[in-house]
């Protein structure tokens, strides 16, 4: 009686084995898909702060410098406005990382194009909350 209870016992963990092997790699791989997509995640969200953070001190640095005198003195034109628009993107493009600036290329292509949209947005708000 105790050999056919151990040849069963052997027989049910042969069984059980592999299949919690198998339980156990899927897990351990939905675990790593699962770190991957948060790793990328913390990063895309780490270079978004960066960019709208280049954005805003850009912006910013570009009124204090330049847009704000001109302003004062009745002279701020169309083409200054140009000139500041320019001055802000070369200024937000300066700020980003290598990495910032690679992601931006990668997610929306022409890296001017979204910075100067970028910046126009900026303008507009600081121009609301004045």
């Amino acid at each position: 009686m105790q050999e056919l209870l151990l040849t069963l016992l052997q027989a049910v963990i042969a069984a059980a084995v592999p299949i919690l092997t198998a339980f156990a790699a899927r897990f351990l791989h939905a675990k790593a898909e699962h770190a991957k997509i948060a790793a990328e995640n913390d990063t895309a969200e780490r270079y978004i702060t960066e960019i709208a953070d280049a954005v805003t001190s850009a912006v910013l640095h570009t009124a204090q410098t330049y847009a704000d005198g001109l302003k004062a003195s009745g002279t701020f034109t169309l083409d200054n406005q140009r000139e500041a628009l320019n001055k802000s993107v070369t200024q937000a493009r300066a700020l980003l990382t290598a990495d910032a600036s690679r992601f931006l290329e990668a997610a929306y292509g022409d890296v001017t194009k979204f910075l100067t949209a970028k910046v126009e947005a900026e303008v507009k708000q600081v121009k609301l909350l004045q």
